[in-house]
């Protein structure tokens, strides 16, 4: 069946058509930095590093004003800090005038240095400075001590540090006018499924210090998070879940160890042993409960023999344990037969 010539250019225009929505999706995928609109004169842009084998974006933002732009956290890709600031010039026909890092990770901090001998003020937490000097990562300028609010022409922002979580130092940026509010590494995407690297975090603060976040900011309009989808307002929420689940699954041990006096009797020792090991029974806040005598050949035990490993969810149960009258009474059996003892508690990783 012969085509006519009509057919055969609807069929060449779709071709091509096809043709162009490949480049642009290519180039879209391997484009290096991306600028978005956001509201008003704020933007996010992205850059891209590769994580575990993986391509991963990271999400900054910047803020257009008649005194320059406002820049917060520096691009992850080292070849683009340049380009950035290139791309706002074309845009906008303004320079960068500040710089923010909300953490120490390089993902935040990668272009202060680079923008700092531009003549561009970079500013950073003191506590993200000392983590910087000690991992050898980029450092700023200036250093805020506190919580510290900014006005640059028309603009106001406040910097927040709630407290440990994606890292020691996060923290994260209020605009109270329009409600952006940037969560950097702390907050993770609406439909995230984990917290990310918590290697430099703290897994037991994490969830108090997103609900200080949502308590002192509670109905913003935007979240900007860094690794994830921005353009949902859920991942707040969705952080808060993730980070009381993990608190919810982590452990923490109580050591005890024992060496007896020379002379205590066998059946008071036995007595004490026995009355620690009904303890578990007794107060309910022990979720777990081993014991045993030590057997290293490495002699090492300096006269302690007996260990005993008590498990509690919290510290709070911990605490609660420790002034429990029914440990306190066990507490009194021990005087006359007890020559040592050592405690030791640990967050179980």
């Amino acid at each position: 069946m012969e085509m006519s010539q009509q057919q055969l250019k609807v069929c060449i225009t779709l071709f091509f058509m096809n043709l162009c929505l490949l480049s642009a999706s290519y180039a879209q995928a391997n484009k290096k930095l991306l600028i978005e609109s956001l509201t008003g004169n704020f933007y996010v842009y992205t850059t891209y590093n590769t994580y575990q084998d993986s391509k991963v974006r990271a999400n900054g933002v910047y803020l257009v004003t008649k005194k320059g732009v406002v820049l917060f956290d520096t691009p992850w890709d080292t070849t683009q800090f340049q380009p950035l600031l290139d791309s706002i010039q074309n845009r906008h026909n303004k320079k960068v005038i500040m710089a923010f890092a909300t953490h120490w990770h390089s993902d935040k901090t990668a272009g202060l240095e680079y923008y700092k001998q531009l003549g561009i003020k970079t500013y950073t937490t003191q506590l993200t400075d000392e983590l910087s000097k000690k991992n050898n990562a980029k450092r700023a300028q200036f250093l805020m001590s506190k919580d510290t609010s900014f006005v640059v022409d028309e603009y106001q922002f406040e910097t927040y540090y709630p407290g440990e979580g994606h890292t020691k130092d996060n923290i994260v940026i209020w605009f109270p006018k329009e409600k952006i509010l940037l969560g950097g590494c702390l907050i993770k995407g609406a439909k995230d499924e984990n917290l990310g690297y918590l290697g430099d975090g703290n897994k037991i603060e994490y969830a108090n210090t997103l609900l200080k976040v949502q308590r002192k900011f509670p109905n913003p309009r935007f979240i900007i998070t860094t690794h994830s989808d921005w353009k949902n307002i859920n991942s707040l929420k969705n952080s808060i879940r993730m980070a009381k689940q993990l608190r919810a699954e982590q452990e923490l041990r109580h050591v005890v160890l024992f060496g007896w006096k020379a002379n205590a009797n066998k059946d008071s020792i036995e007595l004490a042993i026995k009355a620690f090991g009904e303890l578990p029974n007794q107060i309910k806040t022990i979720k777990s409960y081993e014991w045993g005598v030590n057997n290293s050949p490495e002699k090492l035990n300096q006269g302690l023999t007996h260990c005993f490993v008590l498990t509690f969810s919290s510290e709070k149960d911990r605490d609660d344990y420790l002034v429990h009258p029914i440990h306190v009474a066990f507490t009194k059996l021990l005087p006359n037969i007890l020559d040592k003892v050592t405690v030791v508690d640990y967050w179980a990783n």
